[in-house]
């Protein structure tokens, strides 16, 4: 799963709020608000990225990394539905 190629949709608009990033997929219709971790996570990764990169950035910025796997697990999966990213079918 580490190795999982991730790639961003080019079709997402976002803006910053009080609580993080609201993300919305032109395409898709889909609209999702990340917090303050997964915002970084959005903001500190380039168009395509696998897990090892998210967890690099937890680890790089943030004092406690409790759960990080469970967490990055979480980020990709409300990424995958709301059609943030996609996998890459590169690998």
């Amino acid at each position: 799963m580490l190795k999982m190629k991730y790639r961003k949709s080019s079709k997402i608009i976002d803006k910053e709020t009080e609580a993080g990033l609201l993300l919305f997929n032109t395409d898709s219709g889909k609209m999702v608000e990340l917090n303050i971790t997964a915002k970084l996570l959005w903001q500190k990764t380039g168009d395509s990225f696998i897990l090892e990169d998210l967890r690099r950035i937890i680890k790089e910025n943030c004092n406690s990394a409790d759960n990080i796997d469970k967490d990055l697990s979480e980020f990709i999966e409300i990424a995958l539905k709301y059609e943030l990213v996609e996998r890459d079918g590169k690998n």
